[in-house]
């Protein structure tokens, strides 16, 4: 009987434990990222707790899924990101349309977002609200942006200078991210003068400037081509299920402009993951674009 007693308390202590846990609130700085692990945190040990990783040596991409029971998709997963494209004709038959509004700038350099995510080491711009991306008839609220260097995806096996991040959330949590690919150019990218005039000098800085705004439609390129996969999360936990859309046409910048990125981020690039049983599609976006 004393044994049967002992076993009831542990177990009303376990679940007030998780019920004051539950209603603890979360950090403010939480993005869109943490409502697509949300899965994989619910299944992994409750021991286990993201712990730090990195781009080189032993905390590496290819340690990722040995450094916690929570970054196990990182090894086990069969639809990771990024994936290397091939230029193809595979036509898809996604209504895809992205209608986007200016945004003051907060600006972050971030190796850690908050004890569930971690975003690794890079420039992040969180955006105002009213930005949205729809694909079929599910729309998705634009977040935030980041930036890699090099970029992550390559196409026909190379890499490009940069590549940016537009992370979208719908009302269930899922995400779709839109890629942008950079290229190398002579004239300056006005949008960027603005945001590279406003980086954290050091790791771990946030800023808020009220007074410089974003036109964010300027990150797109002028044609809007883009190979639609479905994949995952570049970073820890690698959680599945993302809608990934990479824009086929770069954005151009000039080498100062890269380089003020790439010298305080890079490299900071998942290497690309298998393709698998994945089909990569061409989705047409003239005429749906910030209409």
């Amino acid at each position: 009987m004393s044994n049967t007693k002992s076993t009831s308390s542990l177990l009303v202590l376990g679940i007030a434990a998780v019920l004051l846990d539950s209603c603890n609130p979360k950090p403010a700085e939480t993005t869109a990222d943490t409502a697509a692990v949300a899965d994989t945190v619910k299944t992994a040990p409750a021991s286990a707790r993201p712990v730090h990783w990195g781009y080189a040596g032993e905390e590496g991409p290819a340690a990722w899924a040995s450094l916690s029971p929570t970054y196990a998709l990182c090894g086990e997963g069969k639809g990771q990101s990024p994936i290397n494209i091939a230029k193809t004709d595979v036509k898809g038959g996604a209504n895809w349309k992205v209608d986007y509004k200016t945004t003051s700038l907060r600006i972050a350099h971030n190796e850690h977002m908050d004890d569930i995510i971690d975003n690794g080491h890079t420039i992040q711009v969180t955006v105002d609200e009213g930005s949205t991306f729809s694909f079929g008839d599910k729309a998705y609220d634009l977040k935030q942006f980041h930036f890699h260097t090099p970029s992550e995806h390559t196409i026909d096996g190379k890499n490009l200078p940069m590549e940016m991040h537009l992370v979208h959330q719908g009302e269930d949590g899922s995400l779709a991210v839109v890629s942008v690919l950079f290229e190398e150019g002579k004239v300056a990218n006005e949008n960027f003068t603005k945001i590279i005039a406003n980086l954290p000098n050091a790791k771990g800085e946030n800023k808020h400037i009220t007074d410089a705004n974003l036109e964010l439609k300027a990150h797109l390129p002028k044609d809007n081509f883009g190979y639609h996969y479905i994949g995952s999360l570049t970073t820890p936990p690698c959680s599945e299920g993302v809608q990934w859309l990479v824009l086929r046409d770069r954005v151009s910048l000039t080498a100062d402009q890269i380089a003020a990125f790439s010298s305080r981020i890079g490299p900071n690039n998942r290497p690309t993951q298998d393709l698998n049983e994945r089909t990569v599609e061409v989705d047409d976006l003239v005429g749906q674009v910030n209409q």
